[in-house]
């Protein structure tokens, strides 16, 4: 949101401390990958908005690829998307699923209680981790392709060990090389040489 770069919790932190403020009251939310943390997303969202509001977001940044079906669990059990985010607390953790055929499984953190300026968008991103530079398994260059049927990294110069169809671009996302994702709908790009005020 303001150019500055910092690992998850001093982002958190900082976000606390320097974006707080405004007569919208929200909460802040941690979203990260179930299984590799290194994905994640520090997002506002209003206290009246639905969990309806989240699984949209989530979908549009992070998993959206064939129309699948998705969830919210909280302790194994269904929470339902109609649930305004004021029946949440502080402290409160949900389990985001989407796709029930090659699931993606996503932590859903109530970080605090924070406010921001009035705005029309139910959900305001205020960061991000950047990009994880992955490294080809065969030749150890800087890899453009994940093999979604293999499951490994590949470069530019070693696609033609590859089939084909088995080539995905890699994402920032903890869906990657899941289904048909693409990140297409990903309007949150990283662009390290966007300048800030």
């Amino acid at each position: 949101m303001c150019g500055k770069t910092a690992a998850k919790t001093a982002m958190k932190n900082h976000v606390l401390k320097d974006h707080n403020g405004g007569d919208e009251n929200c909460f802040l939310i941690k979203a990260e990958g179930a299984y590799n943390k290194d994905y994640w997303l520090f997002f506002t969202v209003a206290q009246t908005a639905t969990l309806t509001t989240v699984d949209k977001f989530l979908r549009e940044i992070w998993c959206e690829c064939c129309g699948h079906m998705s969830a919210f669990r909280q302790g194994g059990s269904k929470f339902g998307k109609s649930k305004k985010m004021s029946t949440l607390t502080v402290g409160d953790t949900l389990l985001y699923e989407y796709d029930f055929g090659s699931t993606t499984e996503i932590i859903v953190t109530v970080v605090s209680e924070i406010a921001r300026p009035k705005q029309r968008e139910k959900i305001l991103l205020l960061a991000r981790n950047e990009p994880i530079l992955e490294v080809c398994d065969s030749c150890q260059a800087p890899a453009a392709y994940i093999d979604a049927w293999e499951g490994g990294f590949v470069c530019e110069s070693c696609t033609e060990d590859v089939d084909e169809d088995a080539l995905m671009e890699i994402t920032n996302s903890p869906r990657m090389g899941e289904c048909g994702y693409t990140g297409e709908e990903d309007r949150w790009i990283f662009d390290p040489s966007k300048t800030f005020p």
